[in-house]
């Protein structure tokens, strides 16, 4: 049996993932139809929103869809690997 996830009783209590997903639904979208209006796959917007931090160009993307404040951290991040020794 799955352990019990409590109900927050504020809306303040929910993670930002939570409020996103919240949103969506009240305003009936979907995360497919977010994908298809940045031209990627369902599962490319959920890992996008779902995650710390998004490139700055996807974070003015989905500026003009979603409210800022339901939106991952705009950060560009180098790719490759990161240097030995320092904390990402």
């Amino acid at each position: 049996m799955q352990p019990v996830t409590p109900i927050p009783e504020l809306v303040n209590d929910l993670t930002r993932t939570e409020k996103l997903e919240v949103y969506l639904n009240r305003i009936g979208s979907s995360y497919a139809s977010i994908g298809d209006k940045l031209g990627v796959s369902r599962s490319t917007a959920l890992r996008m929103l779902r995650s710390a931090h998004i490139p700055t160009y996807r974070h003015r993307q989905l500026s003009s869809i979603l409210p800022a404040e339901l939106l991952p951290e705009a950060k560009d991040v180098p790719p490759g690997p990161k240097p030995k020794g320092v904390a990402a």
